[in-house]
């Protein structure tokens, strides 16, 4: 049995503005953001896929328009009769207005089941073999933990109670994994590893992280005893996030994928990351401490980009750090508007200016001001209670003598 999965496309969605992309180049963002969507349906008539998985955030609820849900369902109805399977996650989560919903008018194909119950509900297929078990968030998310959801009858039960016929069975949820939450990511329908293996599913299609990730059945021997398996099934592939599909922002880099996935009858998982984004974000780290010069600060940015493997398609955003000479300002207007890439941006926010604080000090007759300002930077540093406050003065230094330059202030750590 061979599927498809991809998730996290947010369509219609804001783009970061900390990739600085002016207007017309966010509304192509978004547009390539539709056609990795469609790459990935693409790979199911190509790799002649039985199943598409979604688990969620195929759109932002609060943005998608009327226009991109028609879109959606004629890009599925095309698929027919591949069998496609939405899990709403806690972007297109199943609020008053979904068009998920019965009654929102959106005329989903026969071909495509949303789970829209707000619990775990089971669609036997027959003659795959295969049952898919999922669920859709309401509202913002649903918070409990996945064994407390599926509940103490059994994960493979329907909601009849009666057992799953199937050999081979599929769970589809939009949750977080433990211990690989990114700091900003909300915490829903949480599990560890062990708990997602003693489920027992053949395999776990999972969205709401935004890079591919495989999760491997670890070989325990508590877990052994409760799930029964045998060693020759121990350590394989018991689900995956496929990630987004295109990236959005700085935490987005790199290749995004759509995953090609074949279940044996024996239950052994085997899965192929496809890339399906129109364009990567490539990030590009430069240390310009030493640089003499403007123009052999910029050669070092343009020496950087060249090795980072970016494309003429791809966003590029270069973090310039290290300490630079007062008198060293390099300009990044030529680079930032070259049309050897689709857009770069050159991010000056953790370069620090090599300044002599005790030096401006003695300079109290040329620049009163800065001296003064240097003066008292000096005393609070030395009184700095921990590492914590002498990072915000060290901030402050920087704002502080930027603004006394007359430069451009560039926010710190600011998405």
């Amino acid at each position: 049995m061979r599927f498809i999965q991809f998730a996290d496309s947010h369509l219609d969605s804001v783009i970061s503005g900390a990739l600085g992309l002016p207007d017309a180049k966010k509304a192509q963002l978004r547009d390539d953001i539709r056609r990795s969507v469609e790459r990935a349906c693409s790979l199911a008539v190509e790799r002649q896929a039985d199943l598409v998985l979604i688990p969620g955030d195929l759109f932002d609820f609060e943005c998608v328009r009327p226009e991109t849900v028609t879109f959606l369902i004629s890009l599925f109805r095309d698929l027919a009769p591949i069998r496609i399977f939405i899990a709403p996650g806690n972007h297109d989560s199943l609020r008053p207005g979904s068009p998920y919903l019965p009654g929102s008018g959106a005329d989903w194909p026969e071909n495509v089941h949303i789970f829209n119950l707000g619990e775990f509900e089971t669609v036997e297929i027959g003659e795959l073999g295969c049952a898919v078990m999922g669920i859709g968030h309401a509202h913002r998310g649903i918070t409990e933990r996945l064994p407390a959801l599926l509940g103490s009858a059994g994960a493979l039960r329907l909601r009849s109670g009666q057992a799953s016929p199937s050999p081979i069975n599929i769970l589809i949820f939009h949750g977080s994994r433990d211990g690989h939450r990114p700091a900003e990511k909300e915490n829903v329908i949480p599990f560890s590893d062990k708990e997602l293996a003693a489920q027992g599913f053949a395999y776990a299609a999972v969205g709401h992280y935004h890079s591919f990730g495989q999760i491997l059945r670890q070989a325990q021997d508590d877990l052994r005893a409760s799930t029964g398996l045998s060693m020759a099934q121990d350590d394989g592939v018991i689900g995956a996030y496929s990630g987004c599909v295109q990236g959005r922002g700085l935490d987005e880099t790199g290749e995004k994928v759509a995953i090609v996935g074949e279940i044996d009858p024996d239950g052994c998982v085997r899965l192929e990351a496809v890339e399906v984004a129109e364009r990567r974000i490539v990030a590009v780290e430069v240390d310009l401490t030493g640089a003499s010069t403007a123009a052999a600060a910029l050669a070092r940015i343009e020496n950087a980009i060249a090795g980072s493997g970016a494309r003429e398609r791809d966003i590029v955003n270069v973090s310039a750090r290290g300490a630079l000479a007062p008198g060293v300002e390099p300009d990044a207007a030529g680079l930032e508007s070259t049309d050897r890439y689709f857009h770069v941006r050159v991010d000056w926010s953790r370069l620090e200016r090599d300044y002599d604080l005790s030096a401006l000090v003695s300079d109290s007759a040329a620049a009163p001001l800065r001296s003064a300002f240097a003066r008292r930077m000096i005393e609070l540093k030395n009184a700095a209670r921990d590492e914590e406050e002498a990072g915000t003065l060290a901030d402050a230094v920087y704002y502080g003598l930027a603004a006394l330059d007359g430069r451009h202030l560039e926010p710190r750590d600011v998405d």
